[in-house]
């Protein structure tokens, strides 16, 4: 494939399309709506024949020694000859004749996906909606060229074993398998979202691994490991509750979705290669609950990382959730947490065992404040209007318990103290201007730095007697705090927060009631008696390096290295690379030294836009990240190097791709629009 392409040409079918499909010089496409399949020439786009089945045709059909293969929502399965379109035969996968209404269109109570699975020379697909309704749904595997059946598995709402209830599996809010999707195989087995088959259609592992979010996702490897998506390949919504995962298995629930992504290659969308997959998805720190989230596209290592098995997995033990990052005490925001327009004063007594990590961190990359240690120096930095201003200390204090404040001044200064002695003086950006939208971590910064750092950056060591005062506060006050510390903390009108840490709890001192949330952290020996005890990500993991400044990087296309985050957070995955790109990526094709991508424009900062939410200039950002999310700001397709990520090319599109809308095929690349468009590209 040319990396600069031009378009040379263009065929408007109309209506909703499918992905593209393109074998012997010809593209084949499926109009979702009107239940048409097409064929166009592939040197000109002409329209060479089409055939209506009697149901939607949701994915591109099957081409198979001369032969289009495709299943339709009216419970048929289709062949037809590629060279035009006349029928061969049709296979009945429902097992009667019965009819419902679906999103205003007649169809069989137990549909089939387009996409159909031809695999050593045996026609595979899946009938029905779910394995609790009606019946459930039927795996059937056929000869292709006659359609004749070899075998259909029926799978209901009961064991194949032992005919009990399929509930049984459930473990806390997972479950096996139970609603179809387009087939995929690896040569050896036949997979149906992370549900495995024999090639004889026979169910293996039934599944879940575990009831346990990380527990359920830390089985990643292995010989099932595959391509998959757990609501399903159609899925367009871009829910945030879902992805794709290149591994085995998927946990479910508010604190489960998160944890496959942190141990398998994820994203919103993939493209898998011999030995790398490729993707765009959230960022390595937007693994967790969370509102706003910003997607990269990066490369990584076909297998998953290997990473130790959680001691609950091994007993066998249910309900005993394994730690899977690092700990963190959480504070949600209040109004009296509120800097806004305030200076401010944080205070903590600290005992680090590694050089680096958050000590607390209020806000994020637009607004906020953090104390923390790098390079075994305490700093202390103030974020306003995503200006950042740092002053830090001289001198390495990991080892020894030292306390630690961080002043802001109503002068819009900086000053740091370390054991009640002033270590650096600096300039701020200014007071806060607004609430921070992120809440405050003792422990750990884990969604969006306020500081010059990477996140998750987390600390290891003791944190104890943490105390934040919003008001000004002297020298000699910050060197009495020191001689004095524990004492009087429940009597200054400035203080609005302060926590010992007491029997390992969290508890709010201040009469504030900013009680926090205690993750991983334990209870340990303290300066003053009640300490915790935080520890980074797993053990040995390394502390999270601090990004060159905006100055030293460079302009032009990056080397290739490796962006891998250390496991904090619980972040396993390495990144070979990783770019942010200008565009939401809806569609991926993977050619031998290429990744082109193509998708609408992203113009919209989701940590600006909730930083700042009743900016008027934020919100005409979120108006435009709308209209280009529903097609009316049109789209762009980028070629980008497979060896670091690197920008190649570039075109405007008039309109977004469709879900996963481009194929590659003799050095063509061919892409289908949402407005009912295929186009074709190549070079001059």
């Amino acid at each position: 494939m040319p990396a600069e392409l031009h378009q040379a040409w263009k065929t408007e079918l109309g209506g909703r399309l499918t992905s593209p499909v393109v074998a012997a010089g010809r593209l084949f496409v499926a109009s979702v709506d009107t239940h048409t399949v097409f064929a166009l020439d592939a040197e000109s786009g002409k329209n060479l024949w089409s055939y209506i089945a009697g149901g939607r045709v949701d994915s591109p059909p099957t081409v198979y020694q001369g032969f289009v293969l495709f299943g339709s929502a009216d419970g048929y399965v289709y062949c037809l000859r590629a060279a035009d379109g006349e029928l061969v035969w049709r296979f009945r996968a429902a097992p009667i004749d019965q009819r419902l209404v679906a999103f205003n269109q007649i169809e069989s109570v137990w549909p089939v996906h387009g996409s159909v699975l031809v695999q050593n020379g045996t026609l595979y697909f899946a009938a029905g909606r779910n394995m609790f309704l009606d019946g459930g749904i039927r795996l059937y595997r056929l000869q292709p060229a006659t359609g004749k059946l070899l075998s259909v598995t029926p799978m209901d709402d009961r064991l194949p074993e032992s005919d009990e209830s399929l509930q049984l599996n459930v473990q806390i809010l997972n479950m096996p398998v139970a609603k179809p999707d387009i087939l995929s195989s690896d040569g050896r087995r036949v997979f149906m979202k992370s549900q495995a088959f024999d090639l004889e259609g026979n169910r293996q592992e039934l599944g879940p691994h575990s009831g346990e979010p990380a527990g359920q996702a830390w089985v990643q490897r292995g010989q099932q490991a595959h391509l998959f998506c757990p609501s399903g390949f159609t899925d367009d919504a871009y829910w945030h509750r879902t992805y794709w995962v290149y591994g085995r298995s998927f946990a479910g629930g508010h604190a489960g979705y998160s944890q496959a992504g942190k141990f398998a290659p994820s994203g919103r969308i993939l493209a898998v290669g011999e030995d790398k997959v490729y993707g765009y998805g959230r960022k390595p720190q937007y693994y967790r609950w969370t509102t706003p989230i910003e997607h990269h596209l990066w490369a990584a290592d076909k297998e998953a990382p290997e990473v130790p098995e959680p001691k609950a997995q091994r007993r066998g033990k249910a309900g005993s959730r394994p730690a899977a990052g690092g700990a963190r005490v959480t504070v949600d925001n209040s109004s009296s947490l509120d800097p806004t327009g305030k200076p401010l004063a944080v205070a903590a007594w600290v005992k680090a065992e590694k050089p680096d990590g958050v000590i607390l961190a209020h806000g994020g990359s637009r607004l906020g404040y953090a104390l923390f240690l790098q390079d075994g120096k305490p700093c202390f930095a103030v974020r306003n209007d995503g200006e950042l201003g740092t002053v830090c200390a001289t001198d390495r204090v990991a080892g020894d318990w030292v306390h630690l404040a961080g002043v802001l001044t109503e002068q819009k200064e900086l000053k740091l103290f370390v054991d009640g002695e002033m270590a650096a003086t600096g300039t701020a950006p200014g007071l806060i201007a607004a609430a921070p939208n992120n809440a405050m971590e003792i422990g750990e910064d884990a969604s969006s730095a306020v500081g010059d750092y990477a996140v998750p950056f987390s600390f290891t060591g003791m944190i104890d007697e943490v105390r934040v005062f919003y008001g000004p506060v002297e020298p000699d006050e910050i060197a009495r705090q020191f001689s004095s510390a524990g004492q009087d903390r429940d009597k200054d009108p400035r203080l609005v927060l302060s926590m010992s840490f007491d029997s390992g709890k969290a508890r709010d001192e201040s009469k504030r009631a900013n009680h926090g949330t205690v993750e991983g952290a334990k209870p340990a020996d303290g300066k003053l008696g009640g300490a915790l005890a935080f520890a980074a990500g797993r053990p040995g993991a390394k502390a999270a390096p601090k990004p060159a400044p905006a100055a030293a990087r460079p302009a032009a296309k990056p080397a290739a290295k490796k962006a891998a985050p250390s496991a904090q957070g619980g972040f396993h995955v390495v990144h070979d690379w990783s770019q942010e790109v200008p565009l939401v990526v809806r569609a991926m094709v993977l050619t031998p030294d290429m990744l082109f991508v193509a998708g609408p424009p992203d113009v919209l900062d989701e940590e600006e836009a909730t930083e700042r939410l009743g900016s008027p200039d934020v919100q005409e950002k979120i108006t435009q990240q709308d209209a280009a999310l529903e097609g009316r700001r049109g789209g762009m397709l980028r070629a980008v190097s497979t060896a670091d990520g690197g920008k190649l090319s570039e075109l405007p599109l008039d309109a977004p791709p469709a879900w996963d809308g481009m194929a590659a095929a003799a050095g063509r690349l061919y892409l289908v629009t949402v407005d009912g468009k295929v186009l074709c590209f190549g070079g001059r």
